[in-house]
């Protein structure tokens, strides 16, 4: 019974993807995020290791298939600049802070509302993979104390950690293109460090990203 539904929802979205034609769309998006890396570990320290809010920018490409005029699958890149800045308790001289650079691949279900219109609502849900690119802190090997300097720390973190991604926002909709602004969230489903590398029973660490928010400028083909 459930593969005659199956089958039978299938073959009438197909039905559907013929009546409406194919419909790819390429585009560019750019954001500024607010970054952070979350570890409760770090948070047990108290005042000798406050997070502190930290912006960073991240833009990229994309592009999808839009199966129906409401649902479209849709994968890209986006070069994401990343980290989380700390402050100590009484010597801001001794701050630390971790930057992360990273190439991250989507792949997003969409769903807007009724595209005919001059604005929807549009929502996304889906994963990502996110290459590291590069890693630098002034923690002395990320989980010690302060640095002086910026120190290369790409071997402590994980290659290609995956995030779960969220999306929602507003697109404004014209003949050939259309405009998209979001709020994005994603955060890491898998540790961002390399568990051989941590100290004692350090907890897992995960990156957390805010696009404050993401806008999109897109053809469709």
């Amino acid at each position: 019974m459930k593969n005659t539904f199956f089958f039978s929802f299938l073959i009438a979205l197909l039905c559907h993807q013929n009546a409406v034609g194919q419909r790819f769309f390429i585009g560019a998006n750019a954001a500024l995020q607010s970054s952070w890396i979350f570890c409760s570990t770090d948070f047990d320290e108290g005042g000798l290791l406050d997070f502190e809010s930290t912006i960073k920018q991240a833009f990229g490409i994309y592009t999808g298939y839009q199966f129906t005029p409401k649902f479209a699958l849709e994968s890209g890149a986006i070069y994401s600049f990343q980290g989380q800045h700390y402050v100590t308790e009484g010597n801001s001289l001794a701050n630390y802070k971790t930057d992360l650079e990273y190439l991250k691949i989507p792949l997003l279900f969409n769903y807007q509302t009724d595209p005919s219109k001059k604005f929807s609502i549009i929502s996304q849900i889906g994963f990502q993979f996110s290459l590291l690119l590069n890693a630098e802190s002034s923690r002395y090997q990320v989980f010690g104390p302060y640095s002086p300097k910026l120190e290369d720390v790409k071997d402590f973190y994980s290659s290609l950690p995956i995030d779960l991604v969220l999306g929602f926002g507003v697109q404004m909709n014209f003949k050939n293109y259309a405009v998209r602004l979001l709020i994005r969230p994603d955060y890491s489903l898998t540790d961002i460090e390399k568990t051989d590398k941590k100290p004692g029973l350090r907890a897992p660490s995960s990156n957390f990203t805010f696009g404050l928010p993401q806008i999109g400028f897109h053809f469709k083909l």
